[in-house]
């Protein structure tokens, strides 16, 4: 078993993404999602997604990401108002229990690692 590996991002740039059809709330065009899981683990997944341009509302009720993106232009606007820009080095947060809105103008690749919400924080977004 191999315990280490390693991706420059050029690699990752490469790297063939299985289409994933799209966004399921898609608000404007017709954007289509492809991923590429590189592990999965207890409680985590981390891999490499893309989506082409447009418009769709996003929401993590039971787990969190990190995002790091490789390509692509856009923003993406949080519940309180706020705006992310979308750019290569842009590296985003999204607590679990996030909602926002997604508004890609330039396809976007990222690298992403999805992260399961503690059982404690799950009851306590649940009252």
């Amino acid at each position: 078993m191999n315990l280490a590996a390693h991706y420059s991002p050029a690699e990752l740039l490469d790297v063939a993404l299985e289409p994933t059809g799209a966004p399921t709330r898609v608000l404007a065009g017709d954007p289509r999602t492809g991923e590429h899981v590189l592990a999965v683990r207890d409680g985590l997944e981390i891999g490499v997604w893309e989506v082409t341009p447009g418009e769709f509302a996003s929401a993590k009720p039971e787990a969190g990401e990190v995002m790091q993106f490789l390509a692509g232009e856009g923003t993406i606007t949080h519940a309180d108002g706020a705006v992310t820009r979308i750019a290569p080095g842009t590296v985003l947060v999204l607590e679990p229990g996030w909602t926002g809105t997604w508004r890609v103008t330039a396809t976007v690749r990222k690298v992403y690692t999805i992260f399961d919400a503690p059982e404690t924080r799950r009851n306590t977004a649940e009252i």
